[in-house]
Order: structure tokens, then C-alpha cells, then sequence
């Protein structure tokens, strides 16, 4: 180092070692924060016990090459980071150094010198964050499910989906664009105001479920929760969370549902949900006075089928009615089977006036009759029964908001009865008061 008492004062008291070397890879001068950083206790003793740094302080001793290498051709290095041993108790650390080339009058390449900075902290920590990093995508790739960030503005600046793109059906790129911009979730203004919320309000959620529609066009339910992020000085940074496909747990209870509230063998409703619209019905008479509509049908001589035929092509029988039945109605209206070969009608919101409703109740009805009378194909394809069949129909204008359902019911019943009695394969009304 050069002799300038001001400048060698200055050597010694850097924070961090300093050195001058020469192009052999002799030590020539170390400071003593480098004397420090070597493990040895005065200057002399570290330049003693130094001969060549490249095989004795570099971990890999190429790096010495390279690191003459570099400042041969551009006279100086910075950042050149390197794992080294603690010359003298051959401990592992990192260093990070710069340096640059002196010179003699001439040109010619006297010596390197340089700082030297122990950095194995920063190292350490660092790759303690990737090993973190890399644990927490394995486990990614492994759980059932995903991590997702969000910055201030609620667009996606991370998204770990692991192996799950194929069940996301993320064809599109995620990063920068909000939810509400994928295009793919299917949610209503109104739950998007629900989700919005969510995220306003900067609280952890839990579960908010919605429906994707995935590239290949299949409907999937995704679930997330979420925590708002805030920085050290408690400033809102944005949104982080996990999902998963929850797409199995709603299909399993579409079935529940169905099989709670839906005939098995038709899929038409069954006697609880009819009897739960025939109350809503009711309810809406009360409140709007628009009359309702209810049809009781049985099917004339469906026990000797049964018998005849057998139970298979009985049932093929009553799934062939109930779809005709549906046909026969609209969407708005409910078509049950009860039990057996018993259905119900509900036809709903037929006008304020009885009469107005009781021809639109005919009307409906001999659709249904006709429908019944027309030949159905049961048993093989190739041994068809062309069973033709017929049906006895009650029907009964709901005008009495103080009726209950199962008043209602007693009532299309009776009527069915009627027709039954007046000699099948017809319709009874009940006579409007």
C-alpha cells in the first residue's frame, strides 16, 4: 500500500478487509480486518504463512484464474463472489471482493489490490431462503393446494399451481390481470361485489367458492382463503392465500340434493319438494293472487304391466311418462311423481282469475292426456311392446290462500278419483266455487 501515513491509517481501520497481492499469488500486504478474517493474530504471521492464494485460500482454486483473468482484461473487479477457507483454522466462508490492477509509470501490472468482505451470513440466509423456497414448492407440487398473491391493486403477482394447471385450465396468462379479468370464473355482478368486499375490508377470509370453467370447457369449483399483507411500517402490500378444488365436495352434494329432493328412477321432484313448491305457491297466492294449478294423475292399469311385463319394464314406463309429462309443461312449472305410478302437476302463476286458470288448466291437461295415450316402446329394441296406455287426471284451481298443501293435495286426489270412477282415460275438475 502506498507509504502516505494519512492513507495507511486508513487501511488499518477498514471495516473490511483490504490486501495488495502479486500476479503470483503471493500475499504482500493484509489489513487487519483481513488478518482477522484468516484467523491469525498479526499481519506477519498471516503473510508468513501464505504462499500461493489461489490453492490455499479459494475453495475451488479456479476462481483465482478467473479472478486474475477478469482484471487482466478490464483492469478491475467488482462483486466477485467466491466460497474461500479461513486460511488458517480452514473454516468454509464467502467473501465478496473488488479490486483493480496498479500500475507503474509504464503500464506495467505491479501488483492486485482490493477488499475482501465476509458475506456468509447473506449466504447463508440466502440459501436458506431458497431451501425454504424449494420445500415450499415441493409441497406445492405435492398438496391438494395452490398459493396465489395479490399486490394493492388485487392483480395476481404470484401464482403456485404446482401440477394442478391441468385441473385449473389456466390457459391464459394470470400474472398482472385481477380475478375478475381471467375470464374463466363464472360469477354473477352481484358475487363479484361479494368478492370485492372481501378484499376491501383487508380481513382474512375463508372459503370464498366459486365456479371456473376450465380449457377444456368442464365446470370446476375452486375455494380460497386469504390474508392481507402489510409491510414492516404497516402499510397494505396486498393479498396472499391458498385454494383448492372443492369441485368432488359440490358434486357430492348436487347428489345429496338430488337424491333428497328428486325422484331416483324419474329425476322428476319428489313428494318433500313438491309439497315444499305447492306451500311456496300457496304462500304466493296470499301475497299476489295469482291462482295455481294442481293435476293428479294415475296411470290406468299399470299394476297388470307390472305383472305382466315385470318391474323393468314398469319402470321403463313411468321414466317414458315423466319425460312426456315434462314436455307437456313449463319450465316454470313442477312435475313430481309421488310414488308408484302416481305424478303431480303444479302449474303456478295462471293468472288472478279463476276461470282464466281453470282453461289454462284444460288446456295443460289434455296435452297430458294425449301425450299418455300415444304408443311407448318398451322392453328390447327389437322386441317392443308398443304398450299403449292411458291416464285418469284431477284437477284443481288453487284459490284459497288459507288451503294448506296437504289439503290441496287430499283434494287433486279426490278428483283423480273421479275420473277413475267416470270410466278412466280422462279428466275431472274440481268445481270452482
Amino acid at each position: 500500500m502506498p507509504d502516505d501515513p494519512n492513507f495507511s491509517s486508513l487501511f488499518d481501520l477498514l471495516p473490511i478487509g483490504a490486501y495488495r497481492s502479486s500476479l503470483s499469488g503471493r500475499q504482500l500486504r493484509a489489513n487487519p480486518e483481513l488478518v482477522r478474517l484468516n484467523g491469525y493474530a498479526t499481519e506477519a504471521e498471516m503473510l508468513a504463512s501464505v504462499a500461493d492464494i489461489g490453492a490455499e485460500w479459494y475453495c475451488n482454486p479456479s476462481r483465482r484464474a478467473e479472478f486474475a483473468n477478469l482484471l487482466q482484461a478490464q483492469g478491475r473487479v467488482v462483486d466477485f463472489v467466491s466460497e474461500i477457507y479461513r486460511h488458517k483454522t480452514r473454516e468454509r466462508i464467502w467473501v465478496r471482493e473488488h479490486a483493480h490492477l496498479v500500475r507503474d509509470a509504464g503500464g506495467q501490472v505491479l501488483y492486485f489490490e482490493g477488499t475482501v468482505q465476509d458475506i456468509s451470513l447473506d449466504v447463508k440466509t440466502w440459501q436458506e431462503l431458497q431451501a425454504s423456497e424449494s420445500r415450499f414448492r415441493a409441497m406445492t407440487e405435492l398438496s391438494t393446494d395452490w398459493y396465489w398473491e395479490l399486490d394493492t391493486n388485487f392483480r395476481f403477482v404470484r401464482l403456485d399451481i404446482g401440477n394442478h394447471s391441468a385441473i385449473v385450465g389456466v390457459s391464459q396468462q394470470v400474472l398482472g390481470k385481477t380475478r375478475q379479468e381471467l375470464g374463466l370464473i363464472e360469477l354473477s355482478p352481484a358475487q363479484w361485489v361479494s368478492y370485492q368486499t372481501l378484499l376491501d375490508a383487508r380481513q382474512v377470509f375463508h372459503d370464498f367458492e366459486f365456479p371456473i370453467r376450465a380449457a377444456n370447457g368442464k365446470l370446476l369449483w375452486h375455494a380460497i382463503s386469504g390474508e392481507p399483507m402489510f409491510s414492516v411500517a404497516g402499510e397494505f402490500t396486498g393479498f396472499r392465500g391458498i385454494g383448492r378444488d372443492v369441485s368432488a365436495r359440490k358434486q357430492s352434494e348436487a347428489l345429496i340434493r338430488q337424491m333428497a329432493f328428486h325422484d331416483p328412477l324419474t329425476g322428476l321432484a319428489n313428494r318433500r319438494l313438491f309439497m315444499d313448491r305447492l306451500e311456496l305457491c300457496l304462500a304466493g297466492l296470499a301475497r299476489t293472487g295469482q291462482r295455481g294449478v294442481l293435476m293428479f294423475l294415475d296411470l290406468d292399469k299399470f299394476k297388470l304391466l307390472n305383472d305382466q311385463q315385470g318391474h323393468s319394464t314398469g319402470d321403463l314406463l313411468l321414466q317414458q311418462v315423466a319425460q312426456r309429462l315434462k314436455a307437456c309443461v313449463r319450465g316454470v312449472d313442477t312435475v313430481a311423481r309421488l310414488g308408484g305410478d302416481e305424478f303431480t302437476i303444479l302449474l303456478e302463476d295462471v293468472g288472478t282469475d279463476d276461470r282464466l286458470a281453470a282453461r289454462h288448466a284444460k288446456v295443460v291437461a289434455d296435452k297430458v292426456l294425449q301425450s299418455v295415450q300415444l304408443p311407448f316402446a318398451l322392453g328390447a329394441i327389437d322386441v317392443s311392446c308398443g304398450y299403449q296406455g292411458s291416464a285418469s287426471l284431477g284437477v284443481v284451481v288453487l284459490n284459497d290462500a288459507k288451503s294448506n298443501a296437504d289439503h290441496c293435495l287430499n283434494r287433486a286426489d279426490a278428483a283423480m278419483y273421479q275420473a277413475k270412477a267416470a270410466g278412466r282415460n280422462r279428466v275431472y275438475f274440481e268445481p270452482l266455487l
